[in-house]
């Protein structure tokens, strides 16, 4: 960690006070002795002021961020809003000369995304999408496993993130359930994280897909609750990927990788986090995990606001940088446009 003795603390601005704040970005701030948050923003300013007491007692607190902006002198910020507004947020905050940490999915189409990584190339600032399950512990050991080798190539993946909803970890998080405001649902809320992942673990991209989405239980929403997908990648291996707000009784975070001398199984076995069988030699083994990138009581472990401002001096590489953002938001548009046309689409490729 930084010494402030040595380096004064990037002052941090969060965008967006709701559930992913408070459970997630604010404590990893909070616990970072790199950083201080020195400003909060969100249209409802009980929310603003209810984070500034729990994580920030000197922070000032905004309704707009664009006069946050204007007056508070920031090094970065972290855009927690819906998704139709992660874009123009974070166009804006880059030409006010701030780093950007966007939450997922980065944009809600291509076009948007280009003009994301455009303005911070134009203001040589840092673009990061909060893909955090790079930094999970199983998801950073799984990647060491595969990257060794003693798996083998990998033929086929299986990815699924379910739970019963947003309303039940986000009371107030109306938007996810509108179109007009999340542009996706299930998807892209949970989708998205796991393609991302897929690339991440494997190295692989994605060529083409075919879709299904459905809306089963959440009959007053005007996105998709359930996501189904088949994926070829571009060395003609394949794989599947599945995304549900309506997952019960259950967790529904796991990947399955079946490889050339194996099979990998991530988060799949409760209790188990991280188990290969192999078959040459044929045995199984239970990896143990590295520490959590963050510890703080309230966090979930990741460390992202550590790590992007890290990434903001040089000290390491962003963990998701905007063009790795938006070749995972790719797959999602593609699975959308096949579901809605009932054909094999190709995805973007991006550079």
């Amino acid at each position: 960690m930084l010494n402030r003795k040595n380096i004064e603390p990037f002052r941090a601005g969060i965008i967006g006070c709701g559930a992913i704040t408070e459970h997630l970005h604010a404590p990893d701030y909070a616990i970072y002795e790199g950083a201080v948050i020195a400003a909060l923003c969100d249209a409802n300013l009980a929310r603003a002021h209810e984070m500034r007491e729990r994580f920030a007692p000197e922070a000032a607190v905004y309704s707009d961020y664009k006069e946050m902006l204007r007056k508070e002198p920031l090094d970065g910020v972290t855009v927690t809003l819906p998704n139709v507004l992660h874009a123009a947020a974070t166009i804006t905050s880059l030409k006010a000369g701030c780093h950007v940490l966007v939450e997922k999915p980065m944009a809600s189409s291509l076009a948007e995304a280009k003009r994301m990584i455009a303005a911070a190339k134009a203001a040589k600032k840092v673009l990061m999408v909060n893909q955090c399950q790079r930094r999970s512990a199983v998801h950073r050991k799984a990647k060491e496993v595969l990257d060794s080798g003693i798996l083998g190539k990998v033929l086929t993946v299986a990815a699924c993130f379910g739970h019963e909803g947003p309303e039940n970890w986000s009371p107030t998080g109306k938007w996810f359930f509108n179109k007009s405001q999340a542009r996706f649902g299930a998807m892209a809320d949970l989708g998205v994280h796991k393609a991302d992942l897929i690339r991440f673990l494997t190295g692989k991209e994605v060529a083409e897909v075919n879709a299904f989405t459905a809306r089963l239980e959440k009959k007053r929403a005007t996105v998709e609750d359930n996501f189904v997908s088949c994926l070829r990648f571009t060395d003609g291996s394949i794989g599947t990927l599945t995304a549900s707000w309506t997952t019960k009784g259950m967790d529904a975070d796991y990947v399955i990788l079946h490889c050339a001398n194996g099979s990998l199984r991530v988060n799949e076995i409760p209790g188990k986090p991280l188990v290969a069988n192999l078959v040459d030699p044929e045995c199984t083994i239970e990896f143990e995990l590295p520490e959590p990138l963050s510890v703080y009581k309230d966090s979930w472990g990741f460390g992202v606001s550590e790590g992007f401002v890290r990434a903001t001096r040089g000290q390491e590489k962003p963990f998701c940088s905007g063009i790795e953002g938006a070749k995972s938001l790719a797959i999602i548009l593609a699975c959308e446009k096949a579901a809605e046309s009932a054909k094999t689409t190709k995805v973007a490729i991006l550079k």
